[in-house]
């Protein structure tokens, strides 16, 4: 299988596809540059997906951050793609209060673990003053360096028929900008540390099999033509950008939503149509405090990002909304605010649940929560090359015969914790079990219970 996430990303470059541990271990992290993509979803007409911007931007990024990568550490963040929207051609967008929040949050994610410059790469011409606002709000509030690099000043225009012909003029040009960046106030640079130059796997294919699903890649006018709306299912993958142990990526819930969905929709030929939405790929990430990597944000920028897309799935004559969670800091805030949305806009709306249950052992079963014997088995059979298993180690908070009733989670009475308060390397759970037949087995069985459900709502 063949993943990336939606994200047209060079693995050597990618953020999500590293450990928590790499990030603690970073040798000089105050001299790398790290990437964030910022695309909108707009009409750009008939012959124009709606992430036209991504799709155009991240082909020349992927391919200068890997040239720059030669000469000095580059790391690309997972891409922003809910924004702001211009009102009649914009879609999916957030208000400006949702979106800023949402961005200073994965700013101070990329604080907190020790870099501090930022380039916010945008290829959105109706976001280049929001960017600006980003750039000297976390510039003045969180201390770091951030740089605006407008993919238009690279001589970019969205829907040029001849940008393959100015393809390698804009990879040079932009390679220069970060070179500039690099040295900006910095001292000189030592070569990258050999860990952070290793190859991590080979680049991968732009979108996974099912975008002939996701909604994105149409033009406005193909969605509005589509048929049968009313009973369309329309299916949101929600993750997270956190730390899962020393052996697995942070990547691990988005890579794992689209695994999921790929497997379920590549043998989705019954039921009413499905498609696929460009997913929430930072999630409430908050449990996982002290462990550099992580990228998290709060409630209220979830749950306004859930209201605004919902709306929109609305105003374009959708009636079913399925949430595709990964994350299981991400849950109570997605029932909520699923609730609300049931009662407030006139659409099903619901959280999209596999009934599939691996078999685990018992103690894995009760206190395997994460980095565990599951999640690291369906990576195996996904994407084998982001999992170390020699660094894998089991950790669990407790043991099913232990005495008393008060216990992290599934008690009568449970207590509020962080991760740090249950584990010292990330893992709760035991990994060391884990296997590439049982993954692929659970990803097949757990697509198939998707697809069943889809099929049959």
């Amino acid at each position: 299988m063949s993943l990336s996430w939606l994200a047209d990303t060079d693995p050597s470059c990618c953020w999500a596809h590293r450990a928590w541990t790499e990030f603690a271990e970073w040798r000089r992290p105050e001299l790398t540059v790290v990437v964030l993509p910022v695309h909108g979803l707009a009409n750009y007409g008939s012959s124009s997906s709606l992430d036209e911007e991504e799709t155009s931007g991240a082909e020349i990024l992927s391919i200068a951050a890997r040239q720059a990568s030669r000469r000095f550490p580059v790391l690309v963040l997972p891409p922003l793609r809910h924004v702001l929207a211009s009102k009649g051609e914009g879609l999916f967008g957030l208000d400006p209060e949702t979106a800023l929040d949402l961005a200073m949050s994965i700013a101070k994610g990329v604080r907190d673990a020790g870099f501090l410059k930022l380039v916010l790469f945008n290829t959105s011409e109706v976001n280049e003053s929001f960017i600006s606002t980003v750039a000297i709000d976390a510039r003045a509030t969180l201390g770091i360096r951030p740089y605006i690099i407008n993919a238009r000043s690279l001589g970019l225009k969205i829907g040029d028929s001849d940008r393959r012909e100015k393809q390698q003029e804009m990879v040079s040009g932009l390679c220069g900008l970060l070179e500039e960046i690099r040295l900006h106030k910095s001292v000189p640079l030592e070569a990258p540390a050999a860990s952070q130059d290793a190859e991590l796997g080979v680049a991968p294919t732009p979108f996974p099999v099912y975008r002939r699903f996701y909604l994105s890649a149409m033009s406005k006018q193909q969605i509005l033509a589509i048929p049968h709306k009313e009973s369309a299912r329309i299916v949101l993958p929600t993750g997270s950008i956190e730390q899962h142990g020393p052996h697995l990526p942070v990547g691990v819930d988005a890579i794992l939503g689209q695994a999921l969905l790929d497997s379920a929709l590549s043998r989705m030929d019954e039921g009413p149509p499905v498609f696929v939405l460009s997913p929430i790929t930072y999630g409430k990430s908050i449990e996982h405090t002290g462990f550099p990597g992580t990228l998290s944000i709060g409630a209220g920028i979830l749950r306004r990002q859930l209201h605004a897309i919902a709306r929109e799935v609305s105003a374009l004559g959708f009636c079913h909304l399925e949430v595709l969670n990964t994350h299981g800091g991400n849950a109570a805030v997605l029932d909520t605010t699923l609730r609300e949305i049931r009662e407030e806009i006139d659409m099903h709306a619901s959280l999209l649940r596999y009934g599939f249950e691996p078999e685990l052992s018992p103690q894995e079963k009760t206190w395997g929560m994460h980095a565990d014997e599951w999640e690291t088995s369906l990576m195996l059979a996904c994407a084998p090359e982001w999992v170390r298993m020699d660094k894998a180690v089991c950790e669990y908070p407790a043991k099913l015969d232990d005495p008393g009733l008060l216990r992290p989670e599934k008690a009568p009475a449970t207590f509020a914790w962080l991760t740090s308060d249950l584990s010292k390397s990330g893992v709760i759970g035991d990994p060391t079990g884990a296997t590439v037949e049982k993954g692929r087995r659970w990803l097949a069985a757990a697509g198939a219970s998707i697809r069943e459900h889809l099929s049959n709502a």
